[in-house]
């Protein structure tokens, strides 16, 4: 199957609309030989009547079978509407031979923000569903799942975009295509490779970047996606289709690290002291060679909940590293942290294996940040490590994480993200949003943590905390109640090689 995937025209825009450029991929999609074109959002700049005669003057050219979903333009002034009226259905299912094609609109009127509400949702989840006996399954949807790099400041993503993400890697969905951030960016999670176009024909494009779209070839063995930008520039990746490792030989464990997160130490009913306790008598039995913490350590930054949690961690004999959460350093928390347990960014060194702590917060803010500047010294500091296994840990999610309100991403997540990937870093550990979640993108495994002790947390096994174990040929995850001790196996993964 030979598939068109192009986004973002924006006609009707007299400063930003580049019609010419419009009619150039047009010309491609028609003499191409493709057997679909997806178009993934923001036919129009306002929503305006007379944009959409003119987009659907120009979408009408195109010769071969196209699927059509608003973004968050077109929901402008009214105009999802319109979008019925003049292009199509906002939503639906179209079959295509042995692949299916599932388009769900996540635009919000009159906002940049996305959400896929609960009755889409469950559409999205029957559909998948009623075809899981297709050998290709597509999502389609404006609003990208996971954080693009080079698009400015994280913050208009999609509201539940940790459950979608969750809900197509549980149907082994093949092709996930959105478009949005107007630039393009290919990522491959588990089983499900992640496509987001850049803008066809809209002079706001981002870092520079010219037009450009996307072709997909789907084959038994592989889906071949290329990126190809106007000015000639054209990046290919090729990634194998639904592979599936079955261990049964992972080698000697090499190092076995628990990863915690909310203590929420205080005197207050919000701190569990018993699942505390609990989780100390397991911790033991599991003897760990490493505890990073990875933010949340006290309720507030104040020296009462301070001296509380040195009292509590005083329980613990075992080696420990630390990253803050905002609460952590609210109030005079900032100067408290560095008083009771270091450095802001803390390392964790052997022969083999480094652990590096990135801090993220900022005063009296939930959301995260971390800068160029901080991101150029974190990758250079990882790039000259000699330790084989590498590992980033911070408070901030880099991805979305199901069952919470997608508003914990950091400001620069699509930046971080990628360069970590790119970097083959082994491993990233996060600690916010209250919920135990690991997957794989690229060679990367990231693994975000619930909360050990606090009576805030989203997990139906209860309060928890994570064991990794690294074994010479693997990676394996498990959590572990904090309460009873019950372990369940998040994931197993391949280690890459650096």
């Amino acid at each position: 199957m030979k598939i068109f995937h192009f986004s973002d025209i924006h006609a009707g825009s007299k400063k930003h609309f580049r019609q010419e450029n419009l009619l150039h991929i047009i010309d491609e999609i028609n003499n191409g030989g493709y057997d679909l074109a997806i178009f993934t959002g923001d036919a129009t700049n306002e929503g305006q009547r007379d944009e959409y005669e003119l987009a659907r003057e120009m979408l009408d050219k195109i010769e071969v079978p196209l699927i059509s979903i608003p973004g968050n333009h077109d929901a402008r002034s009214g105009g999802i509407k319109l979008f019925e009226e003049y292009i199509g259905p906002q939503n639906g299912v179209k079959v295509f031979g042995d692949a299916v094609v599932i388009y769900v609109n996540s635009a919000i009127g009159d906002s940049n923000d996305g959400r896929v509400g609960r009755v889409k949702f469950n559409m999205l989840k029957k559909a998948l569903n009623d075809h899981s006996d297709k050998p290709i399954k597509i999502v389609a949807i404006h609003h990208h799942i996971l954080p693009i790099p080079m698009s400015g400041r994280e913050r208009n993503v999609l509201a539940n975009a940790g459950d979608l993400l969750d809900l197509i890697q549980r149907a082994d969905v093949d092709l996930v295509v959105s478009g949005h951030r107007h630039y393009p960016n290919v990522y491959k999670v588990e089983n499900t490779v992640f496509i987001n176009a850049g803008t066809a024909s809209s002079a706001k494009t981002r870092y520079g970047d010219v037009n450009s779209y996307c072709t997909i070839e789907i084959d038994d063995k592989e889906n071949k996606v290329t990126t190809k930008r106007l000015n000639g520039q054209n990046t290919t990746r090729n990634f194998k289709r639904k592979s599936k490792r079955i261990f049964t030989e992972f080698g000697d464990r090499e190092f076995r690290a628990v990863q915690l997160s909310n203590t929420y130490f205080s005197e207050s009913s919000s701190f569990l002291s018993n699942h505390f306790d609990q989780a100390l008598k397991s911790l033991k039995t599991l003897d760990p060679d490493l505890l990073i913490h990875c933010g949340g350590i006290v309720k507030e930054g104040t020296p009462r909940d301070y001296d509380f949690a040195i009292k509590q961690l005083n329980k613990l004999d075992l080696p420990m590293i630390f990253t803050p959460a905002a609460r952590d350093i609210n109030y005079i928390g900032y100067h408290l942290f560095n008083q009771s347990f270091g450095e802001l960014d803390q390392s964790f060194k052997t022969d083999k294996f480094l652990f590096q702590g990135l801090s993220t917060p900022q005063y009296d803010s939930s959301i995260g940040v971390v800068g160029e500047s901080e991101r150029k010294v974190l990758l250079e500091l990882l790039k000259d490590s000699p330790q084989d296994f590498r590992t980033v840990f911070l408070h901030h999610n880099i991805i979305p994480i199901p069952h919470s309100r997608e508003k914990g991403l950091l400001e620069d997540a699509g930046d971080l993200l990628r360069e970590l990937v790119d970097a083959d870093i082994n491993l990233v550990l996060t600690g916010t949003s209250y919920h135990p979640y690991a997957t794989r993108v690229g060679e990367t495994v990231i693994v975000n943590v619930n909360s050990l002790s606090s009576a805030y947390q989203r997990s139906r096994f209860g309060n928890s905390f994570n064991m990794i174990d690294i074994y010479e040929k693997a990676i394996v995850v498990s959590e572990v109640n904090a309460l009873w001790g019950e372990h369940r196996f998040l994931g197993i993964w391949e280690r890459n090689e650096r």
